[in-house]
């Protein structure tokens, strides 16, 4: 019994030093190593990596303008530089304070309104019983962020034009009362 309890000892012995062994050696792996064996995630990773390159840092290139005295003939390159010179400009200027205060009572008011109007919606929304009454207001609300402005501008042209359906409608409605 006691040689059993030995060998068990021994092989747990064993197996714990296997796995020291098996640790060093996966810690001391090269990065190069970890990357190729991963490389199918670093493809996918690939598109949004060059989409955060070209829409988010090869813009704020642009931001360079602020600083220089900008001339379209010249360029952003060879425009000169004048530093912080507009924007102590803007700073000082009589009007500085009005602009500043309509800009924050904009964003407020737009916090203010467009924070909760969405989650009413939904609530009332949610409340329509009808499945078709429910979709018809979905598509109604939900249109103009997916169709052009252009589009949903010349529908209400349609729409509301004196030979239009809703126009038609009512004077339908009032011509039979």
């Amino acid at each position: 019994m006691n040689n059993t309890v030995e060998m068990n000892s021994n092989l747990i012995e064993e197996n714990d030093t296997n796995e020291k062994k098996l640790k060093k050696k996966s810690k001391y792996k090269s990065k190069l190593s970890k990357i190729k064996e991963q490389r199918q995630l670093y493809l996918l990773l690939l598109p949004a990596f060059i989409l955060t390159i070209v829409f988010k840092y090869i813009p704020m290139y642009g931001i360079l303008i602020g600083f220089k005295d900008y001339n379209p003939l010249y360029g952003i390159t060879g425009s000169e530089w004048v530093g912080f010179k507009h924007f102590m400009k803007f700073l000082t200027s009589p009007n500085f304070i009005d602009i500043f205060m309509n800009t924050l009572k904009l964003s407020i008011f737009s916090l203010i309104i467009s924070f909760p109007i969405p989650i009413i919606i939904a609530i009332m929304l949610n409340m329509v019983r009808s499945k078709t009454n429910k979709k018809n207001i979905q598509l109604i609300l939900y249109a103009p962020n997916f169709i052009s402005v252009v589009v949903v501008v010349g529908m209400l042209f349609i729409l509301l034009s004196p030979t239009g359906p809703i126009n038609q409608l009512v004077l339908e409605s009032l011509l039979s009362s």
